[in-house]
């Protein structure tokens, strides 16, 4: 499999009991997750709310999003969307 750019719109997450949000409009569900699928370093990733803020979240390391993304691709393809991530 080749390195691909994919979002998922994620539940309501949670790191130590504390919800992430959008810093700037608080939006706590339905975030989407910007994955690299290659990218299973510890840096910050992207995330995205409704209102298109687009930020890096610490509490969400790359590796987990190509983790899930691994997942997704093995076990349920329809729910990546690969139609907006250029």
């Amino acid at each position: 499999m080749s390195n691909e750019i994919a979002e998922f719109k994620m539940p309501p997450l949670f790191k130590g009991g504390v919800p992430i949000v959008c810093p700037v409009c608080g939006q706590d569900g339905d975030l989407t997750l910007i994955i690299d699928s290659d990218d299973f370093s510890e840096s910050a990733s992207f995330m995205r709310c409704d209102d298109a803020h687009t930020w890096a979240e610490p509490r969400f390391p790359r590796r987990m999003g190509a983790e899930l993304f691994a997942l997704a691709e093995r076990n349920h393809p329809e729910t990546i969307d690969r139609s907006r991530v250029a």
